[in-house]
């Protein structure tokens, strides 16, 4: 037991370093098919469902409807401010009867028809996908014509279209930076795929890889707009102004598996997403969080490694993550029952902490990443070692220990190598390739 709870301490420590752990909570918010578009800092909720019902969910209102369709049937996702005082979403306007991007402001319930580019498609003449941090910008889809949509953004009492770069295709804007002045989505391209793109004050362009190939449909910004994330084929992507793309990889991916990243803080170091079998429901997959320390660690997992008790839930399809990136809501699989659920997992109470898994004075490893030997280097004797997986596991053992490991009979993926030096427990994470 003593070991175990060192183990995880320094597990939950490397991958949120500012983070140890309490008394982290998992809430089911409700089951069924309900889709998290937004978590603020204080715990707001926002939440849409595929036929147009809007709600909003914290832990002392409990799940409140503010709004439904009531002409046709909408589309989109909501999206909340960082301070959880309006939420985005696609609402009736009852003086048309068309369905078109809305606000709600929350301390007055009310709601506010934003406006159209003058077409519509089936009854709507656009739909919310999202909203800046500071509440004033709200982006989507509006329609120029019955088959053709272009991203849009509202601001000042204004519908702008922000156009396509592609003539005669469609574009569609999903998030943004807290100000809004960077905005993120998709462009198809000249053979109708969607790629990512952005808008830095209303300029498009596309996303690409360090190769300057194109990649997938960008979903958040961080605050200042300089991390970008979204899907590529397969894996989900980071990218940075200043470092280029990141793509976060999984032994499994490949073409009937795929990822994507669906959140991500304001700060741009935590990112959420996916990965799931295509062509399969989207809630068969499995949820990861990924930080540029930790890397990609499977969401049940990171749970389970801080004593986090996940209810039987399965969180396989995280959506949304506040700003702090202290909570993270999704839609996930009750395995008792196998029933669909909407879950908020909250970390505000874990405070700061400097310890954990850390290069120390002692002793240290090369190369890491690692193939097969895992060179060990250092000025104490190591008494003995184990390997563990990101879970706890223990992988193997090793009573005695010289100045190397092989590591070779590991899969790839993530673990943390602890030994004892002088009587003292200390831990080393690695990557195995």
């Amino acid at each position: 037991m003593k070991r175990n709870y060192i183990f995880f301490k320094a597990l939950a420590a490397f991958f949120l370093v500012n983070f140890t752990a309490l008394d982290a909570q998992l809430t089911i918010i409700t089951s069924g098919s309900l889709e998290p578009g937004g978590v603020s800092n204080n715990g707001v909720v926002a939440i849409q469902t595929s036929g147009g019902i809007a709600y909003k969910w914290d832990v002392n209102g409990g799940l409140v409807q503010i709004g439904a369709i009531t002409a046709g049937s909408g589309a989109g996702r909501s999206g909340i401010s960082y301070d959880g005082r309006k939420i985005s979403s696609t609402m009736t306007n009852q003086a048309t009867a068309m369905n078109e991007i809305s606000l709600y402001d929350i301390p007055s319930s009310t709601w506010t028809n934003l406006g159209s580019l003058g077409s519509s498609s089936g009854g709507n003449t656009g739909s919310a996908w999202g909203i800046s941090g500071n509440g004033n910008v709200v982006m989507g889809l509006g329609w120029i014509s019955a088959g053709t949509a272009h991203a849009v953004k509202w601001q000042s009492g204004t519908m702008t279209d922000l156009g396509s770069i592609v003539a005669g295709r469609s574009s569609r804007a999903n998030g943004a930076s807290f100000d809004g002045s960077v905005i993120v989505g998709w462009q198809d391209d000249a053979n109708g795929s969607r790629r990512g793109a952005k808008w830095v004050n209303g300029v498009e362009s596309y996303i690409t890889d360090n190769s300057g190939n194109l990649v997938g449909e960008a979903s958040a910004a961080s605050s200042d707009g300089n991390t970008i994330i979204g899907q590529g084929l397969p894996n989900p992507y980071v990218w940075n102004a200043s470092t280029g793309l990141t793509y976060i990889t999984h032994p499994n991916a490949g073409s009937f598996f795929r990822g994507g990243a669906t959140g991500v803080s304001a700060d741009g170091n935590t990112v959420i997403g996916y990965y799931r079998n295509f062509p399969g429901p989207p809630t068969t997959g499995e949820g990861f969080i990924w930080t540029p320390a930790g890397g990609r660690v499977e969401l049940n997992a990171y749970a389970a490694s801080l004593g986090i008790n996940t209810l039987n839930v399965k969180m396989s399809l995280p959506t949304a993550i506040s700003p702090d990136g202290k909570k993270i809501a999704g839609m996930g699989v009750n395995t008792s029952n196998n029933s669909l659920v909407v879950f908020y997992l909250d970390l505000t109470t874990y405070l700061s902490t400097q310890e954990g898994v850390r290069q120390n004075t002692d002793v240290s490893i090369y190369p890491n990443p690692v193939k097969d030997i895992l060179y060990i280097k250092g000025t104490g004797k190591i008494e003995k070692a184990g390997i563990y997986n990101m879970v706890g596991q223990k992988i193997r053992s090793f009573d005695t220990v010289k100045d190397q490991l092989d590591v070779s009979f590991l899969p790839k993926g993530n673990y943390i190598l602890e030994f004892s030096v002088r009587g003292k427990a200390q831990s080393l994470k690695f990557i195995k390739q």
